[in-house]
């Protein structure tokens, strides 16, 4: 019932937003091919496609292709200037 009501996006802005702050350049993700409406979300933040995993989510006794996706911050990290890792503390 809370399809559809920017709550997914506004979640994904708050992550892309914190990260940034944060000084991450890159953000990953992945999900199910058959999920349009992720897919949709992921590119609307300005996630890129770059990859596909075959046969790889397994759900409900079936294979699932993955589509994996990346979003390079224009604010955090780049070339020249420090990023952090998940090892910075």
């Amino acid at each position: 019932s809370a399809q559809g009501n920017g709550i997914g996006k506004a979640l994904l802005e708050g992550l892309i937003g914190a990260s940034e702050a944060a000084g991450y350049w890159t953000l990953q993700g992945q999900t199910f091919a058959g999920n349009h409406a992720s897919r949709k979300l992921h590119e609307s933040c300005n996630f890129r496609q770059v990859g596909t995993r075959e046969r790889y989510g397994h759900l409900d006794d079936v294979w699932h292709d993955i589509i994996l996706y990346e979003r390079r911050s224009s604010a955090a990290g780049g070339p020249g200037l420090r990023t952090r890792s998940c090892d910075d503390d």
